[in-house]
């Protein structure tokens, strides 16, 4: 099933560990931004994935950090290709577990090197925490609601001092719990005599879960290269963090970094809040269907632009130029006439009804020019200044996308 791309709001979904697969995304190789990516990746961490992708060490995949950076590289390449080529820049980004570091990335939040630092450098402090546990492991919790779960962990923990944790929200009846399985062994008869199912997930640690402390503190030491918290950033789209639920501050970058290793995601509470804010399109950047199905799941009025199976041909399709100056020109239209006029004095509402009155005659239904976009985008701008002026809140984001929209359009 696909939906086509118009006006409405989109976001980008990122996926964790797990849906990497050897070969992986092999036809974007054709792609200089694809082979980009990787290199730098390989470069920051002393991996070659070029071979650990599609070459002879695909093997190393099995390994966490080699798998992480794999899908960072992989998916930031293929955000950027839709970005650059395509002019499709979301809404919003959405990454579950170590999805959100590409997200992040994408978004704009951090550059790939920095990005490709933190995601290294928390593989290294999880895959040490999660030695010192026994059989550390994270397991599916199945058929039951999710909030009855939460109440049996708690309840475990209460009277048999079980050390397990919630370390994820999927769906109203999928949720995901995290401990040695010795502990999650002695819980699993509460969830059985509920008719629900344990489906261990071979992750090798109790991850996004409080037993992860120690790779919190050790990452915490490690992470004095991120910007400082009052420095100002580009920002692409708007990032919904997945331990929050909630569009992430760019000053809380390093601490929401913190809290992703030691709590839980609140994968089906992030979709609830995107839709709430009128998403109705997304698109997953993944080697296989994973948030696809947790999407379709949630129940919520929206669709996907493509399936990840189709995505080479999406990317193709939607790169042709024509359309590339379609979108450029819907998006703009959509900002004059979609929205109802900013909260401006007399002087300058009646400035903005003047750009739309002056756009008005030039609305053929003819295939769009440069020239076309060229107009669209002055007018676009000053339209943005006036609301801006106005007192409408910063609209640095609405800008940085028009301008990556306009130049994807001039391809």
């Amino acid at each position: 099933m696909t939906a086509a791309i118009d006006s409405a709001k989109t976001v980008f979904l990122f996926p964790g560990v797990g849906a990497q697969q050897p070969d992986m995304f092999a036809e974007f190789r054709t792609y200089p931004e694809y082979r980009a990516c990787l290199d730098e990746v390989s470069e920051q961490s002393g991996i070659d994935l070029h071979q650990a992708i599609h070459g002879e060490r695909r093997d190393a995949l099995k390994q966490v950090r080699v798998a992480q950076l794999a899908l960072t590289a992989t998916t930031v390449a293929i955000a950027a290709i839709l970005r650059e080529r395509c002019g499709l820049v979301p809404d919003f980004m959405m990454g579950h577990s170590l999805g959100q570091y590409p997200a992040l990335c994408a978004a704009g939040y951090l550059d790939l090197g920095t990005l490709a630092r933190v995601v290294s450098l928390r593989a290294e402090a999880a895959e040490a925490c999660a030695g010192r546990f026994e059989r550390g492991e994270m397991c599916w919790v199945l058929h039951v609601p999710a909030e009855v779960v939460a109440q049996e962990v708690e309840r475990a923990r209460a009277d048999d001092g079980a050390a397990i944790h919630v370390s994820a929200v999927d769906a109203f009846d999928q949720a995901t719990v995290s401990g040695e399985m010795a502990e999650i062994r002695r819980f699993a008869p509460r969830i059985e005599a509920l008719g629900g199912l344990l489906y261990p997930l071979k992750i090798g640690g109790p991850f996004h879960s409080p037993l992860m402390a120690g790779a919190r503190a050790q990452l915490e030491q490690a992470l004095d290269f991120l910007p400082p918290a009052d420095q100002p950033r580009p920002l692409l789209s708007r990032l919904v963090c997945n331990v929050s639920a909630a569009e992430l501050p760019a000053a809380e970058l390093k601490s929401s970094i913190l809290r992703h290793l030691t709590s839980p995601v609140q994968w089906l509470r992030s979709l609830q809040y995107v839709a709430d804010q009128g998403v109705t399109r997304y698109l997953e950047i993944s080697p296989k269907s994973v948030l696809d199905y947790l999407t379709q799941r949630a129940g919520l009025p929206m669709r996907p632009l493509c399936e990840p199976q189709q995505l080479f041909g999406f990317v193709e399709q939607a790169s042709d130029p024509a359309r590339r100056r379609e979108r450029f020109v819907r998006h703009c239209h959509s900002r004059l006439y979609g929205l109802r006029l900013p909260a401006v004095d007399a002087a300058a509402a009646q400035q903005l009804r003047r750009i739309r009155e002056e756009l008005r005659p030039r609305a053929t239904g003819a295939p769009p020019t440069m020239a076309e976009c060229d107009f669209l985008l002055q007018r676009v701008r000053q339209w943005l200044d006036i609301a801006e002026d106005g007192g409408e809140a910063s609209l640095a984001m609405e800008r940085l996308k028009l301008q990556r929209m306009y130049e994807a359009a001039g391809r």
